[in-house]
């Protein structure tokens, strides 16, 4: 009796010291994220719709301005990087899963691993090289060279993850009734995988929405203007945030925290999003 109550204690101070060290661990997280929302919602409050529509103040503006430069900017950002991005992922990840044997495959997954562990401002660097100085201007093209490079490791892997998944009876099921394999594999398997390839495409957006460094030698910075041109310089999000965060202004630093917000709002929105989609699939 006494060895039983001995180890029933051992397992519960072992559940108590796992408990809190995933809350000391958390715990700083926890607090960057409570912070970004209280400041930056306080921001959004106050300035109103205008924070959506309004270019960002100078120094010494009367009011608080906005972001709807670098917000549209994002947004043009986001639609020229993410379908070169989804696209070549998902037939990456078609190739690697109709071909795991080969060596071509064997070199995409090693490319991909080495890839997503490059530097993403080495990414700016060469999109620079190769676009922005023969263009002999900064553009968003540029910024969406250097984002779907970032970002088509992540969507490689999300949508190679979601075809493995699919259970080998749907292929062999194809086969016996006379398809060929591209035909299972664009008409049976990506089907049936719809729902894992749909949340790597949002976990993919959420990668190029956030980021920063692909971004510091591609774009410029077209901060009081609302960009329309692809060809031109443009802002986003997150360059106003790194710009604004380390300027002396009180007043720029409310707008970053409110961009901070913002973005930090979308991303949870995306990721929570995602695992509902996941969460749907019936195999």
């Amino acid at each position: 009796m006494a060895s039983w109550a001995v180890r029933k204690l051992e397992d519960r101070l072992f559940v108590v010291a796992v408990i809190l060290g995933s809350a000391l661990a958390l715990a700083p997280l926890a607090h960057a994220l409570a912070v970004t929302l209280y400041n930056g919602l306080s921001t959004m409050a106050r300035a109103g719709l205008g924070f959506f529509v309004n270019p960002p103040p100078t120094p010494y503006s009367a009011s608080l301005g906005g972001v709807a430069p670098a917000l549209v900017g994002s947004l043009l950002l986001l639609a020229l990087a993410l379908p070169p991005s989804a696209f070549l992922g998902l037939l990456l990840a078609v190739f690697t899963n109709e071909f795991p044997g080969s060596r071509a495959a064997a070199l995409v997954e090693v490319g991909a691993r080495a890839f997503a562990s490059v530097p993403t401002v080495i990414l700016s660097m060469v999109a620079y090289s190769l676009i922005v100085v023969p263009m002999r201007r900064y553009s968003a093209l540029a910024g969406a060279f250097a984002l779907t490079a970032a970002s088509l490791p992540y969507s490689y892997t999300a949508f190679s993850s979601a075809l493995r998944m699919v259970p080998e009876m749907y292929r062999e099921a194809a086969y016996s009734i006379g398809m060929s394999r591209w035909a299972t594999v664009w008409r049976v398997l990506v089907p049936i995988a719809r729902r894992g390839i749909a949340s790597g495409v949002l976990m993919t957006l959420a990668r190029i929405l956030g980021e920063t460094a692909a971004l510091l030698f591609a774009v410029g910075a077209l901060r009081y203007v609302v960009p329309l041109n692809p060809l031109g310089p443009v802002d986003a999000l997150p360059l106003l945030i790194f710009d604004y965060a380390l300027s002396p202004y009180k007043l720029f630093h409310e707008v970053a925290w409110g961009a901070a917000a913002l973005l930090l709002i979308v991303s949870l929105a995306l990721f929570a999003l995602s695992k509902v989609v996941v969460k749907g699939v019936r195999l």
